[in-house]
């Protein structure tokens, strides 16, 4: 078995490992790098590009640099995308004169600083997004020549990356529906803070002070929409995001809290692009645990059940006499004998107690 035969072999065995497991991805582009003589592959989309990408670990601190320093919207050689997206591979040479790239920033104060000028690239779909494969060559070993054969190994990604965001999706979507269930409303979000998911829960809650409008999340608090941006603006780095919930106000209504999660490994798709889950807390929804729950847990009496729901969701003895019919020294009576079956003294100890999620 001769050289590229053995590669290839090699390429697809690393393409079925990255499908399942996204950290593979850098392993498996070493062999396309290595079948068209280049010292470096990454991955991009064509259009709304956003960190996270795939790409060898030769080229990783060119990635990050190109992120970081906002590279990523003064490409020079986003020219050649739509040569791209009509199937052609193309080169530096096909799309920049040679005074044109000895004059530009983005050669001189990127590539060439980290030492690299060349590249070749092609196209393919990853699901409905279109990608670029992206081959850097050092600056001593001059331009690519013979990059035919790229066309052919771009189609052998596009598959793999279809199946990669597929898988993805599944479980992201499974993910986002399980926090349904638990009464979570979540969104998950990419490298640019666009929204890639979202459950019912989430979209019930979107009002004039926080809603999803063409992709993107808007919060109409200033203090909250710098929050959030924190948080996304710190994913290019691969740095920790800001420590802390963050608050939403909403007017003469409760407000609501964002936590951030991480995403779970099996939705990591590169090509799904998701970074993190954004849960969103209610305050102004009805905590009242379930009163059938709370009988069976503690020993209750469906009366003194029906007390304790009440009264775990905010409401005063005297407000809770109201809503039940009976008299607040009824009230009284009966609340002696929660106290007495949940080991709590005071109400506020109550409500702390039944305001476990596992008693909704």
């Amino acid at each position: 078995m001769g050289f590229i035969d053995d590669t290839l072999r090699r390429l697809d065995d690393s393409l079925g490992e990255a499908i399942l497991d996204p950290s593979r991805w850098g392993a498996a582009l070493d062999h396309v790098s290595a079948l068209v003589d280049g010292d470096g592959v990454m991955l991009l989309r064509s259009h709304n590009r956003t960190p996270g990408i795939p790409c060898t670990a030769s080229v990783a601190e060119l990635v990050d640099d190109y992120f970081r320093h906002g590279w990523h919207v003064n490409d020079l050689r986003t020219r050649a995308v739509p040569r791209v997206m009509r199937g052609e591979v193309v080169t530096d040479h096909g799309i920049l004169t040679a005074e044109e790239m000895a004059r530009a920033p983005f050669y001189n104060d990127l590539l060439l600083r980290h030492g690299y000028h060349w590249f070749a690239v092609a196209g393919f779909h990853a699901g409905s997004e279109h990608w670029a494969v992206s081959v850097q060559r050092k600056a001593r070993r001059g331009p690519f020549e013979a990059v035919q054969p790229l066309a052919g190994l771009a189609q052998r990604l596009g598959r793999a990356a279809t199946l990669s965001e597929a898988l993805g999706r599944a479980a992201l979507d499974g993910h986002l529906r399980g926090l349904e269930q638990v009464g979570e409303a979540a969104l998950a979000l990419d490298g640019a803070g666009r929204v890639v998911g979202a459950n019912a829960r989430a979209d019930a809650l979107f009002d004039a002070a926080f809603r999803v409008v063409d992709g993107t999340v808007r919060i109409a608090d200033t203090r909250a929409r710098e929050a959030l941006a924190g948080v996304v603006g710190a994913l290019p780095h691969r740095s920790p995001p800001p420590a802390g919930p963050i608050l939403v106000p909403r007017g003469d209504r409760r407000p609501l809290i964002l936590r951030v999660l991480p995403v779970i490994e099996a939705a990591r798709s590169p090509f799904l692009g998701a970074q993190m889950l954004l849960t969103v807390t209610d305050l102004a929804a009805e905590q009242r645990p379930d009163p059938a729950v709370l009988a069976q847990v503690f020993g209750l009496t469906a009366a003194e059940a029906r007390l304790a729901a009440i009264l775990a969701g905010g409401a005063s003895l005297d407000e809770a006499a109201g809503t039940l019919g009976i008299a607040v020294g009824t009230v009284r009576s009966q609340i002696k004998a929660v106290f007495a079956k949940t080991g709590t003294g005071r109400q506020g100890a109550l409500v702390a107690l039944l305001g476990a999620a596992g008693l909704r």
